[in-house]
């Protein structure tokens, strides 16, 4: 039987997990120089069958290395924990539906994967603190 501690411990290594790839995608953004920017506003101006407006995507562009470093953070938080899964989903929808837009569907299929992490940082319950183990509850 799967222990109360043990599910504890997986919840802390995905929401790790979670901030991990948001810190990283957001600094590495913030270190391309605009070339993240330039590189997908130049992919949604292309020959697509939907058109946005180019003024919707720059902004949204330059708004997710900022988005991405303060989910990233925030899901280091037990207290805003459920909020910061919801923000994840939100925001993992939104990139899905980029990749929709750009015609890209395997992305789309690999947006997926952080849906199902999403929801295993929010089914799974966590400990009270990153610095102890709750004893065991079962």
């Amino acid at each position: 039987m799967i222990t109360a501690t043990i599910l504890k411990d997986a919840e802390r290594v995905v929401r790790v997990t979670m901030a991990i790839i948001l810190l990283t995608a957001g600094t590495s953004k913030f270190f391309s120089h605009g070339g993240f920017h330039d590189y997908y506003l130049g992919l949604f101006q292309g020959d697509l069958r939907i058109k946005l407006p180019p003024g919707l995507v720059s902004a949204y562009l330059q708004l997710i290395p900022y988005i991405e470093v303060t989910l990233g953070l925030a899901l280091l938080s037990n207290t805003y924990k459920r909020y910061t899964i919801y923000g994840w989903f939100a925001f993992m929808l939104s990139l899905m539906v980029g990749h929709y837009v750009l015609q890209e569907w395997s992305a789309v299929n690999d947006m997926l994967s952080y849906i199902f992490l999403g929801l295993l940082g929010l089914v799974l319950p966590n400990h009270r603190s990153w610095l102890r183990r709750d004893p065991n509850s079962s």
